[in-house]
């Protein structure tokens, strides 16, 4: 990538004569993250092509170097403080892996220099290239006037950003090429990308980060045989090349050889320590190799090296949150359109019981209460219900589930659960899980009846290449009555496919269809009602945004429409969550139009949670 552009510092660097400028307030500088520079313009525009294709929604600014040379530099946001630029920086590298710099710029001058179409009149240059000759009184129509621009409050290498490895007018379009080439790929022309690649590398052969990415888009696109013949001939020729030894760490990682990718990668180290190219490559392997301790470490490690790297903080922030003892407290009130409340004040408490095994207790107060009123019976039960869950990691891959509680209060009895999460590839999840004897709380009127079911859960989540996400559920209830008597049962299943708009914010759209049935099993016995039928449509979307690292806030809607009824439904839920040092605290709200109760009517749900690690 090629960057070129001049650097607004609140007294403009070029001015047209000797005159004082005005010194521009703070409010009219804003911070811009620039991604790319071009002189051919189908090549920018093409690229702007491809940004708007990913969800962004790009600019393009056309200025001017010190030699009079116009280029076209393309944005992808203007932001109040740097931090937020640089945030949003590192986003788009993570989706891209393109490169990107932040630098600041007037308010003035970005509406001045967009480019809104090809076609669009190119700006001249600022008012500091301007003419000045010996005798402007001699100066004619055709006197061809060089700039010659005074530099006022900031250096002349201000006007030059070069790029990590670029010498800008030496491998500028080289690198323009690199550009498409990545470009192709992401569009879904892989071959056409990496024959560019192939192409680049025959004409510079010692580019040894040519040769890096190269190997590293083959590895990416499933070209596994020939990147491992590539890595073998360099490493032949050098072993302790730093770049062929970071993709050999990559290739281990994708055949399961963590160990080998780790030594590989402590080799590294000790051949460059404090490579931070490579302590973050350990560190997100071992997280994902199952050694969370080892991940702690490195990303540790990371962290201190480079503290304005958020990722990393981020990452190592959720291992703590994860790994350490935490107790949440997680307090709910439904309303019912039937007037019935619930009332649940939850606590959860869990911490690491060995390296592979984590323990979680819980306890939890439910109220269900409902007035009585014509044909309506009254309900008012306390349900205390306490449980104790292990989850261990048998490989890296399968996490085995067991549990068992109790509770009383719409009768008593004892609870138990035995499941599985098997990861069956990296972007989805299979889950089995068996549940006995549990409360049935999701219908109040079911509590004046020792309401509670035995089920059986088979759940797939799966989300792919961060853009697309499907998720698959199946369910088997057998409810049960006072004196364990048969009521009936329940089979739904529910299918979801997500697909992800935005990436800064996270906007996503889903679709989901949900059938859910239901059969008596003495049909004389129907002491409440039970919706048997349902088979809901449902378009929503949902948007989270971090508007500090500490402040997320999320909001989610939707319309649904049931076959078996005749008016659509709709709902919402916003919330919003804090993190402050070891605490977390959220403040959720729902809201359905449709119950998906026997009697139907709107519902609402307000929810918080506050959790504290140690």
């Amino acid at each position: 990538m090629t960057v070129l552009l001049p650097v607004m510092h609140g007294t403009p660097l070029l001015a047209e004569d000797t005159t004082a400028v005005p010194v521009e307030t703070k409010s009219e500088i804003i911070w811009t993250v620039r991604v790319s520079s071009f002189q051919e313009a189908d090549t920018a525009w093409s690229f702007m092509s491809y940004l708007k294709g990913e969800g962004y929604s790009p600019v393009m600014v056309y200025l001017y170097d010190r030699q009079g040379k116009g280029w076209r530099v393309v944005q992808i946001g203007d932001y109040p403080t740097r931090s937020q630029a640089r945030a949003a920086g590192r986003l788009f590298k993570d989706k891209t892996r393109l490169d990107y710099i932040v630098r600041s710029m007037s308010v003035a001058m970005l509406a001045e220099r967009t480019l809104d179409s090809p076609g669009a009149l190119l700006p001249p240059p600022s008012a500091g290239l301007v003419a000045k000759v010996a005798n402007p009184q001699r100066a004619t129509a055709n006197t061809v006037l060089i700039a010659e621009p005074e530099l006022t409050g900031a250096p002349e290498s201000l006007f030059y950003e070069l790029d990590q490895r670029d010498v800008l007018r030496v491998n500028g379009q080289r690198q323009q090429k690199v550009i498409l080439a990545r470009i192709m790929i992401r569009r879904g022309y892989v071959e056409d990308g990496l024959r560019e690649y192939a192409r680049l590398l025959n004409i510079y052969p010692d580019d040894l980060d040519l040769r890096e990415e190269y190997i590293g888009a083959l590895i990416d696109n499933s070209e596994t045989a020939k990147a491992e013949a590539m890595l073998r001939r360099w490493l032949n020729l050098d072993p302790e090349s730093p770049g062929a030894l970071r993709q050999e760490a990559r290739l281990r990682l994708l055949a399961g050889d963590y160990s080998v990718q780790i030594d590989t990668l402590d080799y590294l180290l000790r051949l460059r320590p404090g490579d931070t190219d490579s302590i973050s490559a350990k560190a997100y392997s071992t997280q994902q190799g199952g050694d969370w301790l080892g991940a702690i470490e490195s990303f540790s490690q990371l962290v201190d090296a480079e503290p304005d790297n958020y990722e990393a903080r981020q990452a190592l922030s959720s291992l703590l949150m994860e790994r350490r003892p935490r107790l949440d407290f997680i307090p709910s009130v439904s309303l019912q359109s039937d007037e019935s409340i619930t009332t649940t004040l939850g606590s959860r408490f869990s911490m690491q019981v060995t390296d592979q095994t984590r323990g979680e207790i819980y306890y939890a107060n439910t109220r269900i209460y409902r007035s009585q009123q014509d044909g309506v019976e009254q309900i008012d039960k306390d349900v205390n219900q306490a449980s104790f869950l292990l989850k261990r990691d048998f490989t890296r891959t399968f996490t085995g589930i067991a549990g068992v509680g109790g509770y009383d209060g719409i009768g008593s009895g004892v609870s138990g659960a035995l499941g599985f999460d098997w990861r069956i590839h990296d972007p989805g999840t299979f889950s089995a899980m068996i549940d006995y004897n549990n409360p049935w709380l999701d219908e109040p009127s079911a509590a004046n009846y020792e309401g509670h079911y035995n089920q059986l859960s088979l759940t797939y989540d799966g989300f792919y290449d961060d853009t697309w996400g499907l998720f698959l559920n199946g369910q088997l209830r057998q409810y049960k009555l006072e004196s364990d008597r048969n009521y009936g049962a329940k089979g739904l299943y529910n299918v979801i496919l997500t697909r992800r708009l935005l990436a800064d914010p996270d906007l996503f759209i889903s679709y989901s269809f949900y059938r859910s049935f239901f059969k008596y099993d003495d049909e004389t016995f129907k002491p409440f009602e039970v919706v048997e039928n349902e088979s809901i449509h449902t378009l929503s979307a949902s948007f989270s945004k971090s508007i500090c690292d500490t402040l997320v806030f999320q909001a989610a809607g939707g319309i649904r429409l049931d076959e078996f009824k005749n008016s659509p439904s709709y709902f919402g839920s916003p919330s919003l969550s804090l993190r402050l040092g070891r605490f977390d605290l959220s403040l959720n709200y729902e809201y359905s139009s449709d119950s998906g109760l026997a009697g139907g009517g709107e519902t609402q749900l307000f929810s918080g949670g506050i959790g504290y690690v140690f």
